[in-house]
């Protein structure tokens, strides 16, 4: 994917995709969690976690907020069904001061429709065009692609996603029962490249629209991952 000409600035667009993750994942600052953060080339980045796709759930937010907060980082979180709601100025102050925006996993298709509803996906692409860290695991990550494999619907099928990076993607590569089977087989009929998949604990990272790099924590050292490009795509995975 290319940066339109005229919205072009000196900041590199960084997107990294998360497959999945483990219970433990949830609890302790990962490998992926650390390169992430490492590309805001800050000392102590602000974490912004939006949570929309679990449904704003008190527990999963608390535990994210604890486990990033206690390794000493800033954290904030944006939920839109806990009260006291967040006014549109307070939604845009939060977005703009964050140095990475993490998204949960959850339902992908509710998310994106209450994403636009705020207006959350043209901030989304305004923070990544001025230097914003993009990153999320499941529905967080494949919501950054043209497409992506979900459950949302109640069966696997691919839904619109974002659009901020070309192709398909697919999570839990390899760990959800079907996930796998599905993803081939509708790769093979409907003929889509650029096409990535991983499983969890393995990440994606995108670096000016291509990939760049494959992030592994130590638990998923034999994690799989998939990745079918066209011609014209040049990766730079190492």
């Amino acid at each position: 994917m290319t940066v339109n000409a005229e919205n072009t600035v000196p900041n590199q667009v960084h997107i990294v995709a998360i497959g999945g993750e483990t219970a433990a994942d949830m609890q302790q600052i990962t490998a992926i969690d650390r390169y992430i953060l490492s590309l805001s080339q800050k000392e102590s980045p602000q974490i912004l976690y939006i949570s929309t796709a679990s449904g704003d759930v008190p527990e999963r937010i608390e535990q994210f907020e604890k486990k990033f907060a206690s390794a000493g980082y800033l954290v904030e979180s944006l939920s839109f069904f806990r009260t006291p709601y967040p006014t549109v100025k307070q939604i845009d102050e939060m977005i703009a001061r964050a140095d990475v925006i993490f998204v949960a996993g959850g339902n992908t298709r509710a998310m994106l429709a209450v994403w636009k509803e705020f207006s959350i996906d043209q901030q989304l692409k305004s923070a990544m065009r001025h230097g914003t860290i993009l990153c999320g695991v499941s529905a967080g990550a494949i919501c950054w692609f043209d497409l992506g494999h979900s459950d949302s619907g109640g069966g696997y099928s691919l839904i619109p996603g974002l659009g901020l990076l070309t192709g398909v993607m697919c999570p839990h590569f390899g760990s959800e029962e079907g996930r796998e089977e599905s993803f081939s087989a509708l790769l093979a009929e409907q003929n889509i490249l650029p096409a990535y998949a991983a499983d969890d604990g393995v990440a994606l990272h995108f670096r000016d629209g291509k990939l760049h790099k494959i992030i592994r924590t130590d638990a998923a050292e034999h994690g799989k991952t998939l990745i079918s490009l066209s011609d014209s795509e040049r990766p730079t995975a190492e």
